[in-house]
């Protein structure tokens, strides 16, 4: 039997992590993205949001956030953005 073969269109984190994931399934995947590069879209992490962000949220929506940003970047290494931020 024949592989189903999958297109993907855009390359950011969503159709970058669903084709990550495919791939690993052993399915024929093709991904479209009509940028430069993959995973180029907005922060994952928006805890930097001008620390506007920390005041609305709890301790432990803080850590699962932070957790997510981590896994992700781990998927994506090159995709990492370095911003210095300072929260006064």
């Amino acid at each position: 039997m024949e592989k189903p073969k999958i297109a993907i269109v855009g390359g950011g984190v969503a159709g970058s992590t669903a084709g990550l994931y495919l791939s690993q399934l052993g399915l024929d995947i093709t991904l479209f993205e009509q940028g430069e590069s993959l995973v180029s879209g907005p922060p994952f992490c928006h805890l930097h949001a001008g620390g506007n962000l920390y005041r609305e949220i709890s301790d432990e929506q803080c850590i699962t956030l932070l957790q997510q940003s981590i896994d992700l970047l781990r998927y994506y290494p090159y995709a990492i953005d370095y911003r210095p931020t300072v929260i006064a």
